[in-house]
């Protein structure tokens, strides 16, 4: 609740604050200099005014929009800002306050969310992500706990538990979520590299690369997906079929360490030894750089 009051302040004091448009007519002076000087009814009556005769004018529109903010009309702002940004998709000014804007709304969301519903399974959820945001996986844990007691058939909560199990090394505990997840649901992506990776972590190469695969499939640009994927082909000795997911990899991600390492393997094993040199040099100049920037980060500075 507090978060809100004090997302709110901010929206309206950035609203009445220096970061504006450029003034392009007088009547834009006009209208900011009300607008800063707190005279809100001035500065809205001159904006509509001009708006009337110069409805395309979107440095206006972002100057009523900031009236708007100023008065505590959130969704009216809200629409004169995109209508803004139709007109001029890269007016900076309109970004900024649409962005601020968009977010002060969400917070109305959630509180009268928390309010209606504060122990329904998607206030539960978004706790959960406020705790895992700081790093507070235990709190976590129980808010996925809570949100499933309230909705033993949410995805969400199922997907999100296992997810947090996995990334403590928990597969035991992710993999029956994962499952259970998949039979509430149609099979995505998350749940397929989830099932995946908990089997391959189990070393159960069989049960993982079906469910690896899907997943590739439904995200061909998920780095994790594509590298585990090769990887796991790779430990299952087919170095064919891991070259090209691993070269997808380092497209991908193309600071990634490991996969250079994995895709050097794969070259060697197929007879290729100039490409799986050139991985391996690659790997080695990424490891170098990576020392060299610790070092630079670890030097004392010097003192004036």
């Amino acid at each position: 609740m507090k978060l809100f009051f004090a997302f709110i302040q901010i929206v309206l004091l950035c609203a009445l604050a220096g970061w504006s448009v450029a003034a392009q007519t007088p009547v834009h002076t006009k209208t900011q200099e009300a607008l800063l000087a707190g005279e809100l009814a001035q500065a809205a009556t001159l904006a509509e005014s001009y708006l009337i005769t110069h409805p395309q004018d979107a440095a206006m529109l972002v100057l009523k929009a900031r009236v708007l903010l100023a008065q505590g009309e959130l969704q009216h702002a809200f629409e004169q800002l995109r209508r803004a940004l139709r007109l001029a998709p890269q007016n900076i000014d309109a970004l900024y306050y649409l962005t601020l804007t968009a977010n002060a709304l969400a917070q109305q969301e959630y509180r009268q969310l928390f309010a209606l519903a504060p122990d329904s399974a998607p206030v539960h959820l978004l706790l959960a992500e406020a705790a895992l945001a700081e790093d507070k996986p235990a709190e976590a844990e129980s808010e996925y706990l809570a949100a499933l007691k309230a909705d033993a058939r949410s995805v969400e909560a199922l997907i999100g538990l296992a997810e947090l199990k996995r990334s403590q090394s928990k597969c035991d505990e992710a993999l029956p979520l994962y499952q259970q997840a998949a039979q509430l649901t149609a099979l995505n992506h998350d749940i397929a590299y989830g099932i995946g990776a908990c089997y391959s972590v189990k070393q159960e190469t069989a049960q993982a690369l079906p469910y690896l695969k899907t997943a590739a499939a439904l995200a061909p640009d998920a780095v994790a997906t594509r590298f585990a994927l090769g990887n796991e082909l790779l430990q299952n000795g087919d170095a064919a079929a891991a070259l090209p997911e691993l070269k997808a990899a380092v497209r991908l991600a193309p600071k990634m360490k490991q996969a250079y390492f994995a895709l050097g393997r794969a070259y060697q094993k197929l007879g290729q030894a100039a490409a799986a040199q050139t991985a391996f040099q690659k790997l080695a100049d990424l490891t170098k750089a990576e020392l060299e920037r610790d070092q630079r980060n670890s030097s004392p500075r010097p003192q004036n």
